[in-house]
């Protein structure tokens, strides 16, 4: 299958060339697809392509599944014009007859606010493609389009079987998660101290704020939105038992807040987390705060 740039354009204009065999599920209500033709020549003196030359007839010529990677799962996706409310989070495919390839793919609906369900979106979408016959020869122009497979469609069947015995990934996590947090230190990072504002969020998140307090603070910029935050814990005279000898003298956070605005609308975000979880960027907050 193709990776480059120019070849993601071919793949598009595929799709144009060969319809929607699935609903565009930005625009449009999700049903069940009807079988989708390829288009012939549209006039007389046209050069006949590979789909007037070699029909695909749904014959299965190697059996051998072949899983899609995550860069043709992409492309699949702008060939099927889905990617938003529906998505191809796995797809597997068999070598058919002539240059063609049946390709199966598992369908995810994401969270939506659209009416997309898997009550009304197929589980499995399939495919006819020749981008892998042809993924170095820039003599041929490889086609793709979405079919609704006949029962007598070995290729599909077969694709379809392949798909089915792959794991599916789970789906990722909503933006603004903490699941999204990663522990990476975003390139050129760099130590910026904590306002006293982001200090009184941290110990209200923390539960503190009576006899312990976060005195200091150094942040970095870390994956996505999110900034990793080490503070340095104040312990003041109190009646709870809480001393220097068995109160962390750090404490660290994850936090998006100042990634946004006050005036803006984005959920705003800080919670705990442990050294190890923290990674990169926590090894470097700690050593802007103690260094």
């Amino acid at each position: 299958m193709p990776t480059s740039a120019r070849m993601l354009g071919v793949v598009v204009a595929a799709a144009l060339l060969s319809g929607c065999g699935v609903a565009n599920v930005w625009n449009e209500p999700v049903h069940q697809a009807p079988p989708v033709t390829t288009p012939s020549p549209a006039a007389s003196d046209s050069v006949p392509d590979d789909r007037t030359l070699h029909p695909y007839d749904g014959t299965v010529t190697r059996a051998a599944c072949v899983t899609m990677s995550k860069t043709q799962l992409a492309l699949l996706q702008d060939v099927g014009m889905v990617g938003g409310a529906v998505q191809y989070p796995v797809a597997a495919m068999v070598r058919s007859s002539g240059p063609w390839w049946t390709v199966a793919a598992a369908t995810r609906v994401t969270k939506n606010d659209a009416g997309y369900t898997k009550e009304n979106v197929k589980p499995y979408q399939v495919f006819v493609t020749s981008y892998p016959t042809y993924v170095d020869d820039n003599d041929h122009e490889p086609f793709a389009w979405s079919i609704e497979p006949t029962s007598d469609d070995a290729a599909a069947a077969k694709a379809l079987e392949c798909v089915r015995k792959l794991p599916v990934p789970p789906e990722p996590p909503e933006p603004g998660s903490p699941a999204t947090y990663t522990g990476r230190l975003a390139p050129h990072a760099r130590c910026t101290a904590a306002s006293a504002t982001l200090l009184r969020r941290l110990e209200q998140v923390g539960r503190v704020g009576g006899a312990i307090t976060y005195s200091r603070g150094q942040l970095v910029r870390a994956n996505l939105r999110w900034w990793t935050v080490a503070v340095a814990t104040q312990v003041h005279p109190n009646s709870q038992g809480y001393t220097s000898d068995n109160v962390e003298p750090t404490a660290l956070f994850v936090t998006n807040a100042p990634s946004y605005k006050a005036s803006t609308k984005a959920r705003i975000v800080s919670f705990p987390i442990t050294v190890k979880k923290a990674g990169a960027a926590g090894k470097k907050a700690l050593g802007c705060l103690t260094g």
